[in-house]
């Protein structure tokens, strides 16, 4: 779907910190040196409490396909690792560079760019499943925590900075780029160590995943190709160093194993697709790109028609682009990507008769897949039934409180509704799921302002969140 999150904000963190939000209303007891030891439970709670706050700082990729795919492929990663002490998140973030990133508390971020470098899935599974064995490992708990005992005072300075953009994003954001740069990027970075027992354990994972356990020495060699006649280092090389003879050493691990060619799935084949149609290239470059793919021999496949379509559709041709994607649909008439793009094209083209059957049906199937709920919910939207968005809405994010686009969403239908009391209360929910917590407050105060004086319970029900939040808040600016 091509509904895009509004109230964002994106720059570019020195400590690069990515993550799905993780609501909690209890805030983790820091003490006065977070860091010191770091317990599972308190790496969890410092990480998603940190996480929240920088969604609103990263260009994050909020699409529902990509989130999908990712998750998918990543928990049947963590489903066969060791020593796993909580449960693992994965996000997107959109850029075109290589990289991946492990934080605290088992958030995984990976950059599109990663994806759509790959030339097997197994060559993107290696990625994470190096990021995933970087947490089981501990290796991120244990570098801060190394760090805080040997300069406590930038590790504080470091969180402080961090905390204060929840108060002052522009304040904070100079702090942590002018004064901690350096000190941010070395506590993220891995040691050789490190790195060499990340590879192991990671084609250990990789082989106990399905995957192609050579596909991680491949990967890294491609990598060091890239940048052997080039003066810029590729982002992934800045935090995990590799030389040859950490290659080499990866290619002994992998020699462990027998090979075996693993087919790739069709998700990862139309996930790099859309990837590349949506996020790598723009506009007519992307139109140009899929159009000599499919001309190419041997290019002609389901994923590059896929996103030939989503080139055309985005570039004004929304017939062509139906065309395609209806002979699609009638070889696999229950794939998510073909779902998600054909009701683009029946919004675009004021079929929304036609998307809205299509939808009940598959909703049917898959009540709380947020693919359907998500295109469901818009195309409802379209065709003015907003109480049904509203129904459809607010059940996903029950069973998905972290899902953005639902709240941006259901602002839209609170607006169209004209129920400004709910319209407001939902803008400071997204805010509160970002840790904007000035703007979530206002917003609530906003919602009971919009309430008629014979609202007794729902003013007392808006004081309470309020009252939550404020103590949320007061506790994160007393560790500042």
């Amino acid at each position: 779907m091509t509904y895009l999150l509004k109230i964002a904000f994106c720059s570019v963190l020195a400590w690069p910190i990515a993550a799905t939000a993780v609501s909690s209303t209890a805030l983790p007891d820091l003490g006065t040196n977070a860091f010191s030891s770091l317990s599972p439970d308190k790496e969890k709670l410092i990480g998603d409490m940190m996480l929240r706050q920088t969604r609103a700082q990263l260009p994050m990729v909020n699409d529902p396909l990509l989130d999908e795919y990712l998750h998918t492929l990543g928990q049947g990663l963590v489903a066969k690792a060791d020593s796993v002490r909580f449960p693992f998140s994965f996000s997107w973030v959109n850029s075109p560079d290589i990289n991946a990133f492990a934080m605290l508390g088992g958030n995984i971020v990976s950059n599109t760019g990663t994806l759509a470098v790959a030339d097997s899935e197994s060559e993107f599974a290696s990625v994470i499943s190096h990021e995933i064995v970087h947490v089981t490992q501990r290796h991120i708990a244990r570098a801060v925590e190394a760090k805080s005992q040997n300069a406590p005072l930038t590790m504080a300075s470091l969180l402080g900075s961090i905390l204060l953009t929840i108060a002052n994003p522009e304040a904070g954001m100079a702090g942590l780029m002018a004064t901690q740069g350096v000190a941010a990027q070395q506590a993220i970075n891995f040691t050789r160590s490190n790195e060499q027992e990340a590879d192991r354990i990671g084609i250990q994972l990789l082989a106990k995943g399905g995957y192609d356990p050579y596909a991680m020495p491949e990967f890294f060699n491609k990598l060091s190709e890239k940048t052997r006649f080039s003066n810029t280092q590729l982002a992934f090389l800045y935090t995990h160093p590799l030389s040859q003879a950490r290659i080499s050493d990866s290619r002994v691990r992998a020699e462990q194993f027998d090979r075996r060619f693993v087919p790739d799935s069709s998700d990862f084949a139309l996930a790099k697709a859309r990837v590349w149609a949506r996020y790598q290239l723009k506009g007519k470059d992307a139109l140009a790109y899929f159009q000599k793919k499919v001309a190419t021999p041997g290019g002609n496949t389901k994923a590059n028609q896929y996103g030939l379509a989503l080139a055309l559709f985005d570039n004004g041709d929304a017939g062509a682009a139906e065309q395609i994607l209806l002979k699609l649909r009638a070889h696999d008439d229950k794939n998510l990507f073909y779902i998600d793009a054909i009701t683009d094209v029946y919004i675009q083209t004021k079929q929304t008769g036609k998307a809205l059957q299509m939808l009940e049906q598959e909703y049917l199937l898959r009540p709380n897949n947020q693919v359907i709920t998500l295109n469901y919910a818009n195309a409802a939207m379209a065709a003015k039934s907003e109480r049904l968005a509203l129904h459809l809405l607010k059940n996903l994010l029950y069973f998905k409180p972290d899902t953005y686009l639902a709240y941006e969403m259901l602002i839209d239908v609170y607006k169209s509704l004209k129920d400004m009391s709910k319209y407001f209360e939902s803008r400071a929910d997204l805010y509160y799921q970002l840790a904007i917590y000035p703007k979530a407050i206002d917003d609530i105060n906003e919602a009971l302002n919009q309430l008629a004086e014979s609202d007794k319970l729902e003013s007392r029900r808006l004081e309470a969140k309020k009252k939550q939040w404020q103590a949320e808040f007061s506790r994160l600016k007393q560790l500042n």
